[in-house]
């Protein structure tokens, strides 16, 4: 028998070693992960590339157990890396979180809706059925489905006595829907009909906005709603990330007083692969473990708040990684910078300077780092 049509040892179940042994056995594949945990399996499928994940959760025989486990961020990437084709069945898993980070992530450029987007996820929302429909319409901001109708159709409110222009669609005998598109006005055909049925309330909310409400208006409240939900990933408002590029001196970084590591944001163990091997990840195996995974949560929020500041789509799998080679190399520049003037060693550089204010200095001294 071959090496790999056997079930895998507990050393060797890692994603990418469960992957290939699901591609040659199948039923291997499947015995070896029954020996895991629901946890284990959501941090086997981290391990694959996001393009990889779909075919992962799929050899599960409880991937619902799995996906609810997964950061809602890398829901949103391992959908739009696999494709929107495979994204009903993963929504359908989703947790309200999960969903509400796939809009927030992947409908916006910058300060604006990207209506496209937004239109590809409610037909995967479409094509799962009508309860996850009907779960995203209950669960996502109002203002988002109002935006959409308004977009995709002309709504209107017809007495008894007017004639209905050919067409148009209605429920209810009074709210009409026209068409700006054949295709789309499918889409607007099944979200009313979805919503007139199982959510009434939300039918007559959607009916109100795309009737009265102002469309900056709505997409200025679905923008403060979204700030303040991405702030809690961990992505700040642009304002605020664009003081990464604030210039900053090295004679003048503040020492960093707060070191209390009870609650480290990331395990020494876990450093992220770009980190390891690089002058940073050396410089944090030299802090105590606690500490090391500390500092490297405010170097993954300053990675975060490039990301904001370049525009970076934050639902593309490379976004993310690419704003974290920039802030390690920032952070390092600045680092170096400071160890000369402090005189000090690297390890006690980072342990008393916050890794913003490095990699401010390493801006201000690399001008490549400023491009954006």
């Amino acid at each position: 028998m071959a090496e790999l049509d056997r079930p895998l040892s507990i050393s060797e179940l890692s994603g990418p070693a469960l992957l290939r042994l699901g591609r040659k056995d199948r039923a291997a594949a499947r015995q070896s992960l029954r020996a895991m945990s629901a946890e284990a399996q959501a941090r086997a499928c981290r391990e694959l590339s996001p393009e990889m994940r779909s075919e992962f959760l799929l050899l599960l025989e409880h991937p619902e157990q799995v996906v609810p486990l997964l950061p809602e961020t890398e829901v949103c990437i391992t959908i739009r890396a696999g494709g929107m084709s495979e994204a009903s069945w993963l929504l359908e898993l989703a947790t309200t979180e999960q969903l509400r980070a796939c809009f927030d992530l992947d409908c916006w450029r910058g300060d604006e809706l990207d209506l496209k987007r937004l239109q590809e996820w409610i037909e995967a929302l479409i094509e799962a059925g009508r309860e996850p429909l009907l779960r995203a319409v209950r669960e996502l901001d109002l203002e988002l489905w109002v935006l959409l109708l308004r977009a995709l159709s002309e709504v209107a409110v017809l007495g008894k006595d007017d004639i209905p222009p050919d067409g148009w669609l209605t429920l209810d005998g009074v709210v009409y829907f026209g068409a700006r598109g054949d295709a789309e006005f499918a889409l607007v055909h099944e979200l009313a009909g979805a919503t007139f049925a199982g959510a009434q309330a939300h039918y007559w909310q959607l009916v109100y906005g795309a009737l009265f409400e102002s469309p900056a208006e709505c997409e200025e409240y679905a923008l403060r709603w979204r700030s303040a939900r991405l702030n809690d990933l961990g992505f700040p408002e642009r304002e605020q990330a664009m003081q990464v590029y604030r210039p900053l001196q090295a004679k003048e970084a503040e020492i960093w007083e707060e070191v209390d590591t009870r609650d480290a944001v990331v395990p020494a163990s876990e450093f992220p692969e770009r980190v390891q091997g690089s002058l940073l990840g050396e410089t944090l195996a030299r802090l105590a473990p606690d500490r090391a995974g500390d500092v490297l949560g405010y170097v993954l929020g300053v990675a975060n708040a490039v990301a904001v500041a370049d525009k970076l789509p934050l639902s593309d799998a490379e976004s993310v990684p690419k704003a974290l080679d920039k802030a390690v190399r920032g952070v390092e520049r600045g680092l170096r910078e400071l160890a000369a003037v402090r005189a000090q060693p690297l390890h006690e550089v980072l342990d008393r300077t916050r890794p913003l204010d490095l990699f401010r200095i390493g801006a201000t001294l690399d001008r490549t780092l400023r491009k954006r």
